[in-house]
């Protein structure tokens, strides 16, 4: 009796450890399924990869000045893209990978940072109506290729 009950126990032991194998080979094979699908999803092409960019050479002044410690941004008309640069000593910025389209343009007075903050200067280089996205006259069209724009501010 004592090898029939050692049998009986060896028995239960074979039958759950392949009960255990079968089931973490579905587990790892659902999970593999899973992974893979979703790494599938995730490497799809987005639509900002479909759009033709340009790249953009910007030169701003005021009365023939170069218009300097200055932001330029340009947004798309209804479309939420944009670009911003920071304009140089020559009163110039260049920017990159800007999908073509019509924008509007504002110039503003550099934004300081908490440790930084800008300077109070009144920069009466850079009137009121080009800071404003709604009051800005500015608009450029951007095409295929190299793009020079010049911009002279008035008042």
């Amino acid at each position: 009796m004592h090898c029939f009950v050692f049998y009986q126990l060896n028995d239960i032991w074979n039958q759950t450890e392949m009960f255990t194998q079968i089931y973490l080979k579905r587990f790892f094979l659902y999970s593999l399924m899973l992974c893979s699908s979703l790494l599938l999803v995730g490497c799809g092409k987005s639509n900002a990869e479909d759009k033709q960019r340009a790249h953009i050479t910007v030169t701003v002044t005021h009365d023939g000045a170069p218009v300097t410690e200055a932001e330029l941004r340009l947004m798309m008309d209804g479309k939420g893209e944009g670009a911003m640069g920071v304009l140089n000593e020559a009163g110039q910025t260049e920017l990159s990978d800007v999908v073509l389209g019509s924008y509007t343009v504002t110039v503003t007075p550099p934004e300081g940072t908490p440790d930084n903050p800008a300077p109070k200067k009144d920069y009466p280089n850079i009137p009121q109506k080009y800071r404003s996205m709604k009051d800005t006259p500015l608009k450029a069209d951007v095409k295929a290729g190299v793009n020079e724009l010049t911009f002279d501010l008035k008042k």
